[in-house]
């Protein structure tokens, strides 16, 4: 089990401040699998496991996102394959290069949860989430 699961799966009740501080650094450095929607035209059916594909265009995707019951919109992250459920196209990516992505590209995303269909999840508002990567000013 990698460091930010074992996190995680912390009881709030029995996290110590330590242990939420070493969860933040974590996340902050974090490479964590995100469920992609690819927009490039492509013809899946074509594709078998172990092909190359070469995208004239580049390859473009958006982030997947999911509502919680308040209708607020997030991108979903997980921390290993064992807790991707049911999404068919992700890829790996540094939380440091999402939090760049949106800031880069605004949308209507209320935040990230991290492992958000398992017993112990993470949700971090955005404007929490992009403070973590903010540039220390001396």
């Amino acid at each position: 089990m990698n460091n930010i699961k074992k996190l995680i799966n912390i009881k709030s009740s029995e996290a110590t401040k330590e242990d939420n501080d070493a969860l933040l650094a974590e996340i902050k450095n974090a490479q964590l699998i995100m469920p992609i929607e690819i927009t490039s035209n492509l013809n899946l059916d074509d594709i078998t496991v172990g092909d190359t594909i070469q995208f004239e265009d580049g390859l473009r995707f958006k982030p997947m996102k999911i509502a919680n019951e308040a209708g607020e919109t997030f991108i979903p992250l997980y921390s290993d394959d064992d807790e991707v459920h049911g999404h068919t196209s992700a890829i790996d990516i540094k939380t440091s290069n999402l939090a760049e992505m949106i800031d880069d590209n605004p949308e209507n995303i209320s935040g990230v949860v991290i492992n958000p269909f398992s017993e112990f999840s993470v949700e971090i508002p955005m404007d929490s989430f992009l403070k973590l990567f903010e540039k220390e000013e001396n």
